[in-house]
């Protein structure tokens, strides 16, 4: 594990810059300040700023982050529409707002909840192969976002990917960890295109995702999460330098309910991850700014089984009545409020979501009006958009005031 002390983190309990008049909000005086300046001229020299979401299930579904990608480009520029998990080809949950499919044998696939793979794990939190004799093709449609580049993660021994229509082919050079990025390009945008394997080149067929760029400068806004990931699963390494692949600017770290969500929840393994992540990415990436959000609130859910007798005489007969319950859990409030502490520590932002939905009290409001999922776990699609309204609101008024 990488010295906090070696960093430069102050040791818990050092006094820090005063916060935001926003009680849920912290960050550094001047934090944002190069941020703003960047994102301020991305439209008019062309350049990119690059901003990654990283995630749980709250994440990879994409309607928490969607609000933030149409404040943020609708101010400052369209780039792109970023990440594009392949999460389809191996039968998970993905946006809504792109699809990937793929004519195939069969994609293996390795999930960075489970790192101990054969093949390198890649940024998406996850990596896909499949048999390197195989002929295969993927097909990726971006309706709402069209697309002049997209840049292809796969091992540096894997196929290069050929498009349809024809695109120009800038071949990546090995840099940052296991994956290099192909960049294909086309004169004018697109919204679906198929891609192919070049067999005369590379022997294996791995690959972790794409990203979808407009050419123009503007803010790139990545969501990455994977279900069931925690930041014991993100705090690696090898993990965080595929990260430096998409050159974040500002990293939104989105996570908590996983590391939380167990009745026998221990605050020093959570902090111990939580060192971790922050230490990696500080050696890492140096200039990327961070962000982090509290997890929403949960409940844990309980089942208990009683049986009745119905019937009269001869015809009584036992029923079993299962009656579910759910029980708050006070965990997420002690962590959000551990990592909102320890933000000033490490010297980044953080938004407290959790307190900014209400907590305990106001997330009987969310309820009624149906932003919760039955699980009483997840959100609905417009539960997931007001978190990410809380955030982007937040994000906002941070930028405009530097």
């Amino acid at each position: 594990m990488l010295s906090l002390l070696l960093l430069g983190m102050e040791p818990l309990g050092a006094s820090g810059p005063v916060p935001d008049n926003d009680p849920n909000w912290y960050a550094p005086t001047g934090y944002f300040s190069s941020l703003t300046a960047r994102l301020k001229s991305a439209s008019k020299e062309g350049h990119t700023v690059s901003i990654v979401q990283l995630g749980d299930s709250h994440i990879q579904a994409g309607y928490t982050t969607a609000p933030l990608r149409r404040s943020l480009q609708s101010t400052y520029g369209n780039a792109g529409r970023g990440w594009i998990g392949w999460y389809s080809l191996y039968g998970s949950n993905a946006p809504k707002d792109y699809r990937v499919t793929s004519a195939s044998f069969g994609w293996q696939r390795e999930l960075i909840l489970r790192p101990e793979g054969t093949h390198p794990m890649g940024v998406g939190g996850y990596v896909l192969s499949t048999r390197p004799s195989s002929s295969f093709s993927i097909g990726v449609s971006s309706q709402m976002s069209p697309f002049r580049q997209m840049l292809l993660l796969r091992t540096a021994s894997s196929h290069p990917l050929g498009a349809f229509p024809v695109a120009q082919l800038a071949r990546g050079r090995f840099s940052t960890g296991a994956y290099v990025v192909d960049t294909l390009s086309w004169s004018t945008p697109f919204s679906e295109v198929t891609l192919s394997p070049i067999m005369d080149e590379g022997d294996e067929s791995v690959y972790a995702g794409c990203v979808l760029l407009s050419g123009k400068g503007g803010a790139l806004v990545h969501d990455i999460g994977i279900n069931g990931a925690a930041y014991r699963h993100y705090a690696l390494e090898e993990y965080v330098e595929q990260l430096a692949l998409l050159e974040p600017e500002l990293l939104i770290i989105s996570m908590g309910t996983n590391d939380c969500y167990s009745r026998g929840f221990q605050m020093e393994t959570f902090t111990e991850s939580l060192d971790t992540m922050m230490a990696l990415i500080k050696a890492i990436l140096p200039r990327t700014k961070v962000l982090l959000t509290t997890p929403p609130p949960s409940f844990f859910r309980q089942a208990s089984t009683h049986y009745v007798t119905t019937g009269k005489k001869r015809r009584k007969h036992r029923k079993k009545v299962t009656t579910i319950s759910y029980q708050f859990n006070e965990h997420a409030r002690h962590l959000s409020a551990e990592i909102m502490r320890r933000a000033r520590t490490y010297d980044v932002a953080a938004f407290d979501l959790f307190t900014a939905m209400g907590g305990e009290q106001g997330i009987s409001s969310w309820i009624a009006d149906g932003l919760m999922a039955g699980d009483r776990v997840h959100y609905s699609r417009d539960g997931y958009e007001r978190q990410g309204l809380l955030i982007t609101d937040a994000l906002q008024r941070a930028l405009a005031s530097r």
